[in-house]
């Protein structure tokens, strides 16, 4: 089951969804109070806020969904389109990682991820969500000191193209536009076939009507926001048939010219993008807050010439498991559950693809785990190898001590035991090479050992995690060979995490590879291979027979 929090409007909209079969089930839909954190007050200000308090009581009557995926505001998400020469992912991640840095500049933090598509040609493309690091960071603080647990924190572009993914109309062959209309953003896909072709976050929303609206009805926004949705209608030529709201009407016919100026503006710029003039759109599909006001569809239909439909993100999704609560909130806020309901599906389904920012802590944790966890494994390797030995060589040296303070008990006794020290000088001088190639062999193991995995610490691939590793030495010799020398093994578990464009089983294939190539490994002995659900990814088990004589030079 997941959850989503859409915290771009007036309200904040909660939704609960689990998988039915090849559909979804709507679990629970209730309306929140809204939350808009001021970027310029420290995020402990949110402390107590309407929307913290309510959700903790919703948890504490039962309604589970811990960390929910939340909606991070479309005015502080950028977008990138970039075509693709290939789709391996060290180049596509090698183009993220070029418009992050082209767009921070000098001294710049940018979080950025990507979801794949296609262009007009059918050809693969990405689109890049970017987004500052301190904004993000920001976002996520307020959240948590208002008492919402932090989950992913996914775009708004992302969250509507996932409500359409689920909504059952990605079978069209045509171009069609979706815009959500949130109260300080819109956000705008371009879909085709179920493919995102282009996305683009307009600074146009619900806000820029009221704000229009305020020299004709007063300063009170609470007011003039009731008397849009309710009392003013958009229609063209309604200010002819309702005398008493012509100044409203042509306020808001005004700043409607506006938005779909620039969501026309957003096709043409998708078809410079992709070099496409060709490229035309069928279809407007409209959701959010203001797809609600009154007339605004009409208007836009008249205005641009084009079929122009309110979305209805629940005609393929189960909701007859709400109460009636539930039901009474999903047809009051039907349009604008778009984003809310895309949020859930993504938090639900964690192999569906998506681009998302993570809070400070959650980074850290994972940088920490990348870069610290095979350092721990080496030095506990080298310690397990190199303690026993030194315990052996202090002995041995204690015992030598003594028995030279036996010996040397003066000239007399020297003289008179030299004939029988020359056999016992033999001996000795015989354990003294024994010990030595002892020394030498003993942690042949472990040099090795370590040796490998700093290799493989440089060359594995950025999804292969190492999770365990275990030195064995096999002295079985059934058949009693005089020449036999022990076989050492490492045997090593790794976790493959999947990863947008690459196959874990593919990056399985190139991890043996990976492993054949170390010097210091003779054989790899590939083992179990099992798909890992709960993290995503594949648990795989392989065992590398070591040369622990293996010299600086050799493979």
């Amino acid at each position: 089951m997941g959850t989503g929090v859409d915290i771009g409007s007036n309200l904040s909209l909660y939704a609960s969804v689990a998988r039915a079969g090849g559909g979804w089930k709507l679990r629970a839909c209730i309306a929140l109070p809204g939350f808009a954190p001021d970027p310029e007050q420290r995020p402990e200000t949110n402390a107590g806020a309407p929307l913290g308090t309510t959700y903790g009581a919703l948890q504490g009557k039962g309604i589970k969904g811990k960390r929910p995926a939340t909606l991070v505001p479309g005015k502080d998400v950028y977008y990138r389109f970039a075509p693709l020469a290939t789709t391996n992912p060290k180049h596509i991640e090698m183009s993220v990682k070029v418009e992050a840095d082209e767009m921070a500049g000098e001294g710049g933090k940018i979080l950025a991820d990507y979801i794949t598509g296609n262009d007009f040609d059918y050809s693969p493309a990405i689109h890049v969500a970017l987004a500052r690091e301190e904004v993000i960071d920001h976002y996520a603080n307020s959240l948590a000191a208002s008492g919402l647990e932090v989950g992913p924190l996914i775009p708004g572009c992302i969250a509507l193209y996932q409500a359409y993914r689920i909504s059952g109309e990605t079978e069209g062959d045509f171009v069609s536009l979706y815009a959500n209309i949130g109260d300080d953003a819109t956000d705008v896909i371009l879909v085709r076939e179920g493919q995102l072709m282009y996305a683009r976050t307009l600074s146009v929303g619900v806000n820029d009507f009221i704000t229009r609206l305020l020299p004709e009805y007063g300063a009170d926004r609470d007011a003039v926001r009731q008397l849009l949705f309710r009392q003013i209608d958009l229609r063209p030529s309604i200010a002819a048939d309702n005398l008493s709201n012509d100044r409203g009407v042509e306020g808001g016919q005004e700043v409607a010219a506006r938005l779909f100026q620039q969501i026309l503006g957003t096709v043409m710029v998708a078809k410079a993008a992709m070099r496409a003039p060709a490229m035309d759109v069928r279809k407007i599909v409209l959701s959010g807050a203001g797809a609600a006001i009154p007339g605004l569809r009409e208007l836009m239909m008249n205005r641009v010439r084009k079929t122009v439909e309110v979305f209805d993100p629940l005609a393929n999704v189960d909701t007859g498991a709400l109460d009636t609560k539930g039901n009474e909130t999903t047809q009051a806020y039907r349009p604008a559950l778009a984003l809310a309901l895309g949020l859930a599906a993504l938090d639900a389904d964690r192999k569906a693809e998506r681009a998302e920012f993570l809070p400070a802590s959650v980074r850290r944790r994972r940088e920490f785990l990348n870069h610290s966890i095979f350092l721990y494994l080496a030095a506990a390797l080298v310690l397990a190898v190199v303690l026993p030995l030194y315990i052996l060589t202090n002995k041995s040296t204690t015992e030598a001590d003594e028995y030279l303070k036996k010996t040397q008990q003066g000239p007399l006794g020297r003289y008179a035991s030299a004939s029988s020290e020359i056999e016992i000088y033999e001996k000795a001088s015989q354990r003294a090479a024994k010990r030595a190639e002892a020394g030498l062999v003993a942690p042949g193991p472990g040099r090795v050992a370590t040796q490998v995995l700093i290799a493989l610490n440089a060359k594995r691939p950025d999804s292969v995690r190492i999770r365990s590793a275990e030195l064995v030495t096999d002295t079985n010799n059934p058949a009693n060979a005089k020449d036999f020398k022990p076989i050492t093994r490492l045997k090593l578990e790794f976790f493959i995490e999947r990863l947008p464009g690459a196959d874990p089983n593919q990056v399985n294939t190139d991890l043996r590879g990976v492993l054949t190539s170390i010097k210091g490994v003779t054989k790899v002995i590939p083992g179990s291979a099992k798909d890992n659900p709960a993290a995503e990814g594949l648990d795989v088990v392989h065992t590398l027979e070591l040369d622990i004589l293996a010299q600086e030079g050799a493979k």
